[in-house]
């Protein structure tokens, strides 16, 4: 077997066996004064879905929440997607700090800091 079809097949396997879970986008983009805000959010990777889920937004009177999707099923899990959004009320920067686990996470927990920059 080619040298590199070996490497990109191993390759594979170790991303598919990760814990490591990932945030889209990794970063926020600025938002305006009065405008509406509208990013949305993925979680991947782990051990499964998010099952725990909390959140702050900082300043609390910012305009600005997360909005997770109605749950239409008993099984389906709805915090692995979700949005952030609103109308920034001032100019300044607003903090959003997630935390939470996955199913059959056996410790795995994940913290994640989102900054969004407010200008005028």
């Amino acid at each position: 077997m080619n040298k590199y079809l070996a490497f990109f097949l191993f390759s594979l396997f170790l991303a598919g066996c990760s814990n490591n879970i990932i945030f889209e986008p990794n970063e926020l983009p600025d938002g305006h004064i009065g405008q509406e805000y509208y990013v949305p959010i993925t979680i991947s990777g782990g051990t499964g879905p998010v099952v725990d889920l909390s959140y702050e937004i900082h300043p609390s009177n910012s305009g600005l929440k997360l909005v997770f999707s109605k749950k239409k099923y008993y099984t389906k899990y709805i915090y692995n997607n979700f949005t952030i959004q609103g109308k920034p009320k001032s100019q300044g920067v607003i903090t959003i700090s997630i935390r939470g686990g996955v199913v059959a996470s056996a410790g795995q927990d994940f913290e994640r800091k989102y900054e969004v920059n407010v200008l005028k």
